[in-house]
């Protein structure tokens, strides 16, 4: 049944999709961030409403964009409404579903009511009117449920009365779908309250089936009958209905006819129980036929030192106005042209965002548009020397200071100017302690302007702020905030990948981002990576993934020499296998030196040659997870940064930030060919199951009495089950182990061999 007025555009974004994007549920397992990317923050999500902006994104929700205007135009907001901004808009009071299980489960009740007609699908409507019509849908079942459970009470589930009603209420509710028939007529004889209810029934049904004159028409006849139950609602539907035939056709008599059935709800003084809808049908209507004049109105609500009540939902109608980028007004131009940054293949988009960013700074010289013109602009630019000047001005108390110190170093060094980006970002991170988000962001700048290789590890080292995905009930966030707590439950296989990490349980954990690991894994020589690996600056959770990685890299590029100076680094960390360390050092041949160390990572399915970021393999470096990539795989570097075009690699694809590879300042051309080559030999080499596996079985051929063959051709067959398969090797380990061993315990551990999919 039409009963009552809905907030009708907020109900639309919750069925047609338009809320903020949530949270993502993650992937394969917990990730280290180093920095939010939508902006909340699981520590403190209040604290960026009461001016902690840190440094704006283009990926923030757009209530947070919005909350950043006004707040950098001297705006404040109170917790209550700050909580308005951050909830899901906009409060309905249940899901659609839950209304029609309700109406479905409550037509059970009366015996004799035929099964309903089953529908599939709404009926469409063109694109720009699908959020006007939401009436039916959950409305029309919340309030059939409703006035079934009042006839039940009157006249009694069994009454084949209310059984007739029911059927009646089944046919109104399928022209939610589509158009069907009108209910069945009643006889002379029925009752008065069914004859009512019928009629009213018939009104919604032309309701429903979105003809809204004769609808109105209709409900304007209950209107007048003062004997009908129905009455007063139907006058207030004669507006609604007025109101939809407006924004249907938009005709200057239909708006008209609107405004006067509004006007005439407003002043009525029995409809005092709607009156409230009054002003919110005049909204709607301005909405939908003024929409210039409509948001221009609501930046004006937005912006004024008192905020509206309905915080959340103006803002939401707001933003549905000008998400198309039509600039009907400044804050609607703000938000959009930011947002633009945030996509790609939108390049004729992106121009003129940055064209009006850029001329309504020069015009306004106001805060939020030298924001928006810095965010824009590219090193060469024509603005950039004015946008750098004005931004200088800004003191550090601004809300808006961190980001725009962001994007001027980013120009600065963008235009090579080095020595005084430097200098700048020392100052800003050796002075007052920094947000994590920040400090990392800033580290990114600096980590390139490094001017030797204790100032790259000092750089490339980050905080991390939160670790994506692990729930956390108090905030009701898919991100815990950073240090975890011992007591703290984990979903899923989270447990194993992060209760062995004493790190995530102590203040301020330290790790690598992208960067500086595409820094060491492809423009950094060997040789610089292992006085990296031994740096004192390192904590030992990155000490034992840096030295692994050399350790392995030093092994596949037969570098015994770097490998020697390592292992004594990398033993420490993996005492459980001192036998083999040892018997690496000592090895007196190279081919002895490759059996022992392939010996040694087979028992490693956290080793690679190419380094991780965050926490990089999830688990303990040598027990095999639920889920993850052991050791390393014939395409891992083709998957990342290629050194040769740094400037074509972006190292954050969901940032919206303009975050490129650069290798770090102190890095020689001469460095950069040494990285080249041992990149391009290690590109050649086979993933870790056929390479080791090779060493291994020809050592078994060449080396059968060997106490220890059993157990590697284990696992090597191991290695080919859990690593990136193939079949040749496994079948191969797995036959001479069989054939050669058959009573050995190892042999009855490897009951299979296994076959990669390419080859069943």
């Amino acid at each position: 049944m039409v009963r009552c007025f809905s907030s009708l555009l907020t109900l639309a974004i919750l069925l047609w999709g338009l809320v903020p994007t949530a949270w993502a549920t993650g992937p394969l397992g917990p990730e280290i961030r180093f920095f939010s990317r939508s902006g909340q923050d699981p520590e403190d999500d209040l604290a960026y409403f009461r001016g902690h902006l840190g440094i704006l994104r283009p990926t923030f929700t757009d209530n947070r964009l919005y909350a950043a205007y006004r707040i950098m135009l001297g705006g404040r907001f109170s917790e209550a409404q700050a909580k308005q901004l951050l909830a899901r808009c906009c409060d309905a009071p249940e899901t659609p579903f839950d209304a029609v299980t309700s109406w479905n489960d409550l037509r059970k009740r009366v015996p004799g009511v035929p099964r309903a007609k089953e529908a599939t699908s709404f009926r469409q409507r063109p694109e720009d009117m699908r959020i006007f019509d939401v009436s039916c849908f959950p409305n029309a079942y919340r309030n059939s449920a409703a006035t079934l459970r009042a006839r039940i009470a009157d006249h009694g589930a069994n009454n084949p009365l209310v059984r007739e009603w029911v059927i009646g209420q089944d046919a109104v509710l399928l022209n939610c779908y589509e158009d069907s028939s009108l209910p069945e007529e009643l006889p002379p004889n029925a009752p008065a309250w069914l004859k009512a209810d019928l009629a009213y029934q018939i009104a919604a049904t032309y309701f429903y089936r979105l003809d809204y004159t004769r609808a109105g028409q209709l409900f304007a006849e209950i209107g007048r009958d003062a004997s009908s139950p129905w009455q007063k609602t139907a006058r207030y539907l004669v507006a609604r209905c007025a109101v939809h035939a407006a924004i249907e056709d938009k005709t200057p008599k239909l708006i008209a006819d609107a405004q006067q059935a509004i006007d005439a709800l407003a002043t009525d003084p029995q409809l005092v129980d709607y009156r409230a809808d009054a002003p919110k049908l005049a909204s709607l209507l301005t909405f939908a036929t003024r929409p210039q004049e409509r948001a221009r109105e609501l930046e004006r609500a937005l912006l004024a030192p008192e905020l509206p009540a309905a915080l959340a939902v103006d803002l939401r109608d707001f933003l549905l106005l000008e998400r198309t980028g039509t600039r009907n007004t400044d804050l609607g131009a703000w938000i959009y042209d930011i947002d633009v940054l945030s996509t790609s293949g939108r390049e004729q988009d992106l121009a003129a965002a940055k064209a009006d960013a850029l001329g309504r700074w020069r015009e306004q010289r106001n805060l939020p548009w030298l924001v928006a013109a810095l965010m824009h602009l590219s090193p060469g630019d024509e603005d950039v020397a004015a946008a750098i000047a004005a931004s200088r001005a800004i003191e550090a108390g601004s809300p808006a200071y961190y980001t725009l110190a962001w994007h001027r170093l980013r120009l600065l060094i963008g235009e090579n100017k080095q020595e005084d980006a430097r200098a700048e970002l020392d100052q800003i991170l050796d002075g007052r302690p920094l947000p994590e988000g920040v400090e990392n962001l800033m580290r990114y700048h600096r980590m390139k302007l490094a001017r030797d290789l204790d100032e790259f590890a000092r750089f490339a080292l980050r905080r991390g702020e939160f670790v994506m995905y692990p729930p956390d009930p108090r905030t009701k966030l898919d991100a815990t905030a950073l240090p975890l707590k011992s007591s703290t439950s984990y979903p899923y296989d989270f447990g194993p990948a992060l209760k062995w990490r004493t790190e995530l349980f102590q203040p301020n954990p330290r790790y690598f981002d992208t960067d500086g690991t595409a820094a060491m894994s492809f423009v950094m020589p060997l040789s610089l990576m292992a006085r990296v690996a031994q740096s004192d600056r390192l904590p030992p959770n990155m000490q034992r993934d840096v030295a692994l990685a050399v350790w392995t890299r030093a092994v596949l590029l037969d570098d015994a020499e770097i490998a020697n100076s390592v292992t004594p680094t990398v033993a420490r960390h993996f005492p459980q296998f001192g036998a083999g360390w040892r018997a690496y050092q000592s090895a007196a041949t190279p081919q002895q030196k490759k059996i022992e160390a392939a010996l040694l990572l087979l028992r490693l399915p956290g080793a690679s040659p190419w380094l991780s970021s965050g926490l990089g393999y999830p688990y303990v470096r040598d027990q095999i997870g639920l889920v993850a990539t052991r050791w390393w795989e014939r395409g891992d570097a083709d998957n990342q940064a290629v050194p040769g075009a740094p400037d074509d690699v972006t190292l954050c694809d969901d940032c919206a930030l303009p975050l490129q590879f650069a290798p770090p300042a102190f890095l020689t051309s001469s460095d950069s060919d040494r990285a080249r080559n041992e990149v391009a030999r290690l590109r050649q080499l086979p993933g870790a199951p056929a390479y080791l596996g090779a060493i291994i079985i020809a050592w078994a051929n060449a080396q059968p009495r060997d106490p220890r063959v059993p157990e590697a051709l284990h696992f090597v067959v191991r290695a080919t089950r859990y690593g990136e398969m193939n079949t040749e090797t496994s079948k191969a380990a797995y036959l001479l182990l069989h054939n050669r061993y058959r009573r050995n315990p190892w042999t009855s551990k490897t009951p299979l061999w296994f076959t990669a999919p390419r080859d069943e």
